[in-house]
């Protein structure tokens, strides 16, 4: 028998497992009367419905009633779950990791107690779930019901995440999770989310690289095609600014008491560049641009308000009138 925890001094209400030798806590769970090795939690894995399950079965053949040692045991399941890497992602599971990227502080306490998937690692298996669903908006919102989170909270969570891994340069992610959501709310565009999340990041060269490349037929809520029509002037492109203003007009039609300072002078310049004969690459002036910037920045305030406060993106519910952005 090799080294085992010392559960005299293992204090249950500050467990932390991310740091013990694998062996010791095998051999621990053993005395436990659990086997734990790789191939026996693999083949209960795969039979199991949910992670959960597993975490039953152990405390099942637990030989003890200590609460330390039976807290080590259900923290013992998901530990080496992740240590062993096993490819199954029962629905608690992945309800659990998703809550761990876009939820700082319970990743946080996460982070310090267990080992945890990639990010990347989270978001492949939450696409293949999601790719396998008949209603993904339902899907999504079981999963963060499991979590404890509000249908109306985890769109704008996941955007909170994404911009945070536009911080710290993981760019490749945040694209990923635009397009996941994307998919996952059945509506919108994966680069028009990817765009919100790099102004909130305040990354606004990027978020207008990415605006541009939306297609004009996606199929946008009103704030998010005015969100793209101030960051493609931003970019210096009048053409897709004045499309984009007119698909959102088309929704929500502007009303002069609503609009900021930065909002009227895009509003002239487009109306003067309409009358003056659509000139194709006319340079858009320094002053326009800059205000582009600004607007950019308050409808991306008020689009991010939108996915915090309401179930559906834009803070439209089915079977209610389309919304301006002032009624938010």
């Amino acid at each position: 028998m090799g080294a085992t925890i010392d559960l005299g001094d293992w204090d249950p209400n500050q467990a932390n497992l991310r740091n013990c030798p694998e062996g010791e806590l095998i051999e621990t769970l053993a005395k436990l009367g659990v086997k734990a090795d790789r191939e026996t939690l693999a083949a209960q894995a795969a039979a199991a419905e949910l992670q959960s399950d597993v975490e039953d079965l152990w405390l099942g053949q637990c030989n003890t009633d200590d609460e330390a040692a039976r807290t080590l045991v259900w923290m013992s399941v998901h530990e080496l779950w992740e240590r062993y890497k096993l490819p199954q992602w029962p629905k608690d599971r992945l309800s659990r990791m998703v809550l761990y990227l876009i939820d700082s502080d319970f990743s946080v306490q996460w982070a310090d107690n267990f080992h945890a998937p990639t990010i990347a690692e989270v978001l492949e298996a939450l696409e293949g779930y999601l790719a396998k669903q008949p209603n993904a908006r339902a899907a999504m919102d079981e999963l963060m019901a499991m979590a404890e989170l509000p249908d109306s909270a985890w769109p704008g969570k996941i955007l909170d995440a994404m911009a945070e891994w536009a911080e710290v340069g993981n760019f490749a992610m945040t694209a990923r999770a635009g397009f996941l959501l994307a998919r996952a709310l059945g509506q919108g565009h994966g680069l028009a989310f990817v765009a919100a999340s790099l102004i909130s990041a305040r990354m606004m060269d990027r978020a207008s690289a990415a605006a541009l490349e939306v297609p004009l037929d996606a199929p946008l809520d009103p704030g998010f095609a005015e969100l793209i029509a101030y960051l493609c002037l931003a970019a210096g492109d009048m053409n897709l600014c004045d499309r984009w203003l007119a698909i959102h007009d088309a929704k929500a039609p502007p009303r002069q008491s609503e609009q900021t300072f930065a909002i009227e002078t895009i509003r002239d310049h487009v109306a003067a560049w309409r009358q003056g004969g659509r000139q194709e690459g006319e340079p858009v002036p320094d002053k326009v641009r800059g205000a582009a910037k600004q607007a950019a920045s308050w409808t991306s305030f008020y689009v991010l308000m939108s996915f915090a406060g309401t179930g559906t993106p834009g803070g439209v519910k089915s079977g209610e009138p389309k919304k301006s952005m002032s009624d938010y």
